[in-house]
């Protein structure tokens, strides 16, 4: 075997130029797939999470009831014990407790329905970027101030220092009734959010609207969006053992937002697809390029079989000189697309003017960036060896069939 090594790599280089284009399409192959790869989870991980950061967060806690029905009255109890317990999982970076309900906002003879959520302030900031989008004013810091949409403001005729008043059906049957104090306008360019939401303290609803030591969701950040199944888990365990009998569900984000993760899907599958042909282009211009091989050295092949050698041995003489070729080629290609990634996550690719607003409505950056991924250097190098593997094998098959007499005579 040592033997067939060093005469394969020794015939490696007898032809320098055809070793040199073969060992090219695999390099150009490997170094388009995996910088393109890298690219596209780049992309994956910056839009998972721009979109879970925004607002709801990697993983959430729920009523069950809630989750399927949005009744104001199905919330979650004891609060405040429940956030101590999750909070001792290591990898869970904050936790943010909110209540959500649907309100009118008035002022004067002007009303809007709203959605209101009421929130821990500094619990909200650490969880999600909401916050960020205050563009106007400041975050509120009392119980009767608030944060509403640029777009609400405008339609109830009010700015920063009006009081507007938030009516809603309370708990424990009546109604509940808030007035608070604009200290702030947040500007999301997504419509029905700036049109429709209103932020106010978590306290002043429990007060405004008859709730005590509850919320209806809880909002999770862990400190790495790609564990947030993992993390899921260890909750549900520790949720059982705290409280068989709970009807709190756990959900992350592929839950959440299943059409992020759909359009992730698609876009991948598609990818694939491309890299796939790319692949089967450069396997079949291997298989070319053995073809030849295997034809120019028929006498050379047909005189090792006279002397004595066998042909399954010649067969493994060609795997490896594919194999070389692949590593070669492999070398080659990682390192320029390992260069061109360690560039890349540096300075980005800047989006075109006209494409930054759609972007941004898909939670994606000015701005793409690649990342490192195990997944996409592995991938291609893998799938080539094995086409170039088997590319070299139907090429030699026929060396089997070879009779040193006939080769010889050039029949």
């Amino acid at each position: 075997m040592s033997l067939n090594v060093r005469i394969a790599w020794r015939n490696l280089w007898r032809n320098r130029r055809r070793t040199w284009l073969t060992a090219g399409g695999i390099s150009f192959a490997i170094f388009l797939v995996v910088s393109a790869m890298s690219l596209q989870l780049g992309q994956y991980d910056v839009m998972i999470e721009n979109a879970t950061s925004m607002m709801v967060g990697h993983i959430q806690l729920q009523d069950e009831r809630y989750i399927e029905e949005r009744h104001f009255e199905d919330t979650v109890p004891e609060a405040s014990q429940l956030i101590s317990i999750l909070s001792r999982e290591p990898k869970i970076a904050s936790i943010a407790p909110r209540v959500e309900l649907f309100a009118l906002a008035s002022v004067g003879e002007r009303s809007f329905g709203v959605q209101v959520f009421g929130v821990d302030w500094e619990a909200e900031r650490n969880t999600v970027s909401f916050l960020k989008f205050v563009k106007t004013g400041r975050i509120p810091v009392a119980d009767h101030e608030t944060i509403i949409g640029s777009t609400l403001a405008r339609n109830l005729g009010v700015s920063i220092g009006d009081e507007i008043i938030l009516l809603g059906a309370a708990k424990r049957a009546g109604v509940g009734a808030m007035a608070v104090t604009i200290v702030g306008l947040f500007e999301t360019n997504f419509p029905e959010i700036d049109r429709n939401m209103v932020w106010v303290s978590l306290g002043g609803v429990r007060e405004g609207f008859g709730l005590g030591d509850e919320f209806h969701s809880l909002i999770i950040r862990t400190f790495d969006v790609s564990n947030s199944l993992e993390v899921r888990n260890a909750l549900e365990k520790k949720l059982a053992s705290h409280d068989p009998r709970s009807n709190v569900v756990i959900r992350d984000w592929p839950e959440i937002m299943p059409e992020i993760n759909q359009m992730i899907d698609i876009d991948r599958l598609s990818a694939e697809i491309m890299y796939l042909l790319l692949e089967l282009i450069v396997v079949f211009s291997v298989i070319n390029s053995f073809i030849i091989i295997v034809f120019e050295r028929t006498k050379e092949f047909g005189m090792l079989i006279a002397i004595g050698m066998k042909p399954k041995d010649i067969l493994w003489l060609v795997q490896w000189e594919a194999f070389f070729g692949w590593v070669i080629g492999m070398v080659v290609g990682v390192s320029l697309s390992w260069l061109l990634i360690l560039w890349l996550t540096r300075t980005g690719i800047p989006l075109p003017s006209d494409l930054q607003e759609l972007a941004a409505q898909m939670f994606m950056p000015s701005r793409i960036y690649p990342a490192f991924s195990t997944e996409a250097i592995f991938t291609a190098p893998l799938i080539l060896l094995v086409g170039t593997q088997f590319a070299a094998f139907i090429s030699s098959i026929r060396i089997l069939y070879m009779r040193p007499i006939e080769v010889l005579r050039g029949k």
